[in-house]
């Protein structure tokens, strides 16, 4: 079944997949604030990189709802298995570590201006 607003509301709420993006979101934010200064946009995105850091959790809440309707999200099968001895029902989606970097990398200028910068 391909993924639509349903599957991906679902994922977005998912805890495991919250803590992935977390951890996705960190690990781009640090390459950001060591990549060359001549970096097209560099001061904004270095800007970002900082509030991101500072305030992690809140940014992720801030994005995860749009980010999951990205492409290299998007396109990656979102399904829901339940458990019935453990009672226990999960989302999970085929979308690797390195897909959520590269549209968060593709993402970061994006990001950084509905963030607010330039201010």
């Amino acid at each position: 079944m391909p993924n639509d607003a349903y599957t991906q509301s679902a994922l977005a709420d998912d805890q495991k997949f919250r803590s992935r993006v977390r951890a996705s979101l960190s690990s781009v934010a640090w390459q950001i604030q060591v990549e060359d200064a001549q970096t097209s946009n560099h001061a904004n995105r270095d800007e970002y990189a900082k509030q991101v850091l500072r305030q992690l959790d809140t940014e992720v809440i801030i994005i995860l709802p749009s980010f999951v309707m990205r492409p290299n999200v998007f396109n990656f099968a979102t399904t829901f298995t339940y458990d019935f001895k453990t009672r226990i029902g999960f989302v999970e989606s085929a979308t690797g570590d390195a897909d959520l970097q590269s549209q968060l990398m593709t993402d970061w200028d994006l990001m950084a201006a509905a963030a607010g910068f330039p201010k």
